[in-house]
């Protein structure tokens, strides 16, 4: 076989066989006669590399070809790294305007996001562009969250400045505007209203420093030598601290405010207010004696209206003691009953004859309106009565509208008109509650079938302390009903249909809800059934005003109260008249037994008169004096009022006063005998 040597372009040929040199184009070796084969691409591979250079050229091309590649994965990795991240800072910025749930801003963002989103791989400029607004919108965000914190903080503390009342609500009106542009969410608003806000604050600082030095003035020019040595002493270290304080530089106004106020309590008496007040007292609630309730109209003198919303600490009663010397008394509180103290209504219903039909109907929807209106969360009661031929107590006092309202749409007419009798009837029943009571009552007719007169109906009310509110509907003239409303603290309404009531019953319920009460513990030593003549009245520095007063407590209690006595006399008299009518319904003496003195005139007829057929509740009773012949021995007046059913006749609401002879027994005390009896009053129902 022959061997071929290829060296670039010369190509040589050897015998396989004896190795010889061949010559170009011979078949077979001249030395040893081996036939020669020439390969079939002697020709095209004269002019090939050996292998070795072949190899050689192969390996020098493979560093190029890395290099090109790795160029283009870090180029497209550095492309990539750059719009992860400016994916992300784009979704962070993105997250915290839409978390903020401004419109305004989130409408911006949702734009620049929405164009990023058509963006290519390779758009990283425009990218960045958008970032750049993006940045933009966080940045009006941020100073959004500013304004918002202003207005917190101003908001937190502005009742320190609240000194210069007029220059107040219009720091108060600018800051309500912040508000409500937080509200709407809306940013440039709220910025603005800031900005204004924050001028109004200097505004009021001004003010408030002006308000300040007056304020000093006046202390300093009080004259005070009719006050007693407390009063002066306290005056004295009240102004040193005041003038210490309005001296600094930069006031603390809210230790101003304190300092001013604590000043006031101690001198509001000899501070001549710039407004001038009318006090009046439509009532008095004695029955957690000497706890004594009084229920004050205050009105501006100059326009009518109810003053609200009164500083307690600026009321104040004096009462006149056993040397008729007026004595400071302790004011335990004062506020209006609206939404918080409770109302006890009786609602009196003409249902004569003349209401038939229409007017009835009509009245029907008026006091159903009414009492939807009243506040029974805060503790309101109502009683619903009616007359015509008797009375009629349709419910009693309760605070369920449903209940009311069912009984208010039950009701029939009848013959006659009782008025005067309801209006009795509501007295005693409303006087037997605690706290703020009235009466307000209807009619179109004139009374003809009463018991009772105008002027009982006027001393029972007054005795108790309750307005009573009458509307006359029509044309009549009604003198009489006039005078108990107007006797009474009441008001008289005259109109011309049924259907002009409705405003008149939210008028006389607003008129009772806007009165204040004032509470404060009696120190004079007196008792509940002494007579009270007491001065009552509000002095700040805004509104003063005083009124006199004088009253009996006459305290009517429910039979269904808790007992006011614990021991001696009244006690036993207390509890002979809560157990006297369940012996009369049981015929059991033996519950009435025990407050009685064996053997004695009482206990005799007694034991007798409850195995009659009479059927009797008490409802409510007063003891209305006490008189000791000696230690063991005295004479306990009393009011009763009881429901009595005799057989064969109608129901009646009876009212007598009684007299007790009542002696100690040493272990306690019991009743003897009956001094006097007197009927007072009997109303049929």
């Amino acid at each position: 076989m022959v061997k071929y040597e290829l060296k670039k372009e010369e190509t040589k040929m050897f015998c396989e066989k004896c190795g010889k040199k061949l010559e170009d184009g011979v078949k077979f070796c001249p030395s040893c006669g081996n036939r020669v084969e020439i390969p079939e691409n002697q020709t095209d591979t004269v002019h090939e590399q050996p292998e070795k250079s072949k190899k050689s050229r192969k390996k020098s091309k493979l560093p190029l070809v890395l290099i090109a590649v790795l160029a283009i994965i870090l180029l497209a990795g550095g492309i990539l790294y750059g719009t992860v991240g400016l994916d992300m800072q784009k979704d962070k910025l993105a997250v915290k305007i839409k978390k903020a749930g401004i419109p305004q801003y989130t409408e911006e963002m949702n734009e620049i996001v929405d164009e990023w989103d058509d963006f290519g791989i390779f758009s990283i400029s425009d990218k960045r562009n958008d970032l750049h607004k993006l940045k933009k919108v966080v940045n009006y965000l941020d100073e959004y969250n500013t304004a918002v914190d202003e207005y917190k903080s101003m908001n937190k503390e502005k009742e320190q400045y609240a000194l210069d009342e007029d220059s107040y609500k219009e720091y108060e009106n600018a800051l309500h505007d912040c508000s409500d542009a937080i509200e709407q969410k809306n940013p440039e608003s709220l910025i603005n209203a800031v900005e204004i806000a924050k001028e109004t604050l200097k505004d009021l600082k001004k003010a408030d420093d002006s308000y300040v030095e007056d304020r000093v003035k006046m202390y300093e020019g009080l004259d005070l030598k009719d006050a007693g040595d407390d009063v002066v002493s306290g005056y004295k270290k009240n102004l040193k601290e005041i003038q210490d304080l309005t001296g600094k530089g930069k006031k603390d106004y809210k230790a101003i405010k304190e300092a001013f106020s604590k000043m006031d309590q101690i001198v509001y008496q000899y501070i001549e207010p710039k407004n001038q007040a009318v006090v009046s007292i439509q009532q008095i609630d004695a029955s957690e004696f000497p706890t004594v309730k009084l229920y004050m109209s205050i009105k501006d003198k100059t326009t009518g209206n109810v003053i609200e919303n009164l500083d307690d600490a600026f009321f104040y009663i004096n009462k006149q003691d056993a040397n008729a010397k007026y004595v400071k008394q302790v004011v335990k509180s004062a506020n209006q009953l609206n939404e918080k103290e409770a109302l006890k209504v009786d609602m009196v219903a003409d249902v004569s004859g003349s209401m038939d039909g229409s007017p009835l109907n009509e009245a029907k929807q008026v006091m159903s309106d009414f009492i939807g209106s009243v506040q029974f969360d805060a503790g309101d009661l109502v009683e619903l009565t009616s007359f015509s031929t008797g009375v009629c107590l349709e419910q009693e006092f309760s605070d369920d509208a449903a209940t009311l309202t069912n009984d208010i749409n039950n009701l029939v007419t009848g013959d006659m008109t009782s008025l005067y009798d309801a209006l009795y009837t509501a007295v005693e029943r409303v006087a037997a509650q605690n706290g703020a009571r009235c009466v307000i009552a209807f009619t179109d007719g004139n009374d003809n079938y009463s018991n009772c007169t105008k002027e009982d109906v006027v001393n029972v009310a007054n005795r108790y302390h309750v307005p009573v509110f009458i509307i006359v509907i029509g044309s009549i003239d009604y003198a009489d009903v006039n005078d108990i409303a107007t006797q009474t603290g009441g008001m008289y309404y005259n109109v011309s249909d049924v259907t002009s009531m409705d405003k008149i019953y939210e008028e006389i319920y607003q008129m009772e809800k806007q009165l204040y009460l004032v509470e404060f513990e009696d120190n004079t030593g007196a008792t509940v059934g002494d007579t009270a003549n007491i001065q009552a009245g509000y002095h700040s520095i805004d509104y003063g005003g005083e009124c006199e007063y004088t009253y009996t407590p006459n305290v009517l209690m429910s039979a269904k109260s808790r007992d006011i006595y614990t021991d001696g006399p009244q006690a036993a008299v207390e509890g002979y008249l809560k157990n006297f009518d369940s012996a009369m319904n049981k015929s059991d003496f033996s519950l009435i037994s025990g407050y009685l003195k064996n053997g004695s005139p009482i206990y005799t007829e007694q034991e007798k008169y409850v195995l009659r057929d009479i059927t009797e509740r008490l409802d409510s009773y007063e003891l209305t004096d006490v008189s000791y012949a000696d230690a063991n021995n005295c004479v306990i007046s009393t009011r009763e009022t009881y429901y009595v059913q005799v057989k064969g006749k109608p129901l009646q609401l009876m009212t007598q006063e009684c007299k007790y002879n009542v002696e100690n027994q040493g272990d306690k005390w019991q009743l003897t005998s009956f001094a006097d009896i007197k009927v007072i009053s009997r109303i049929k129902q």
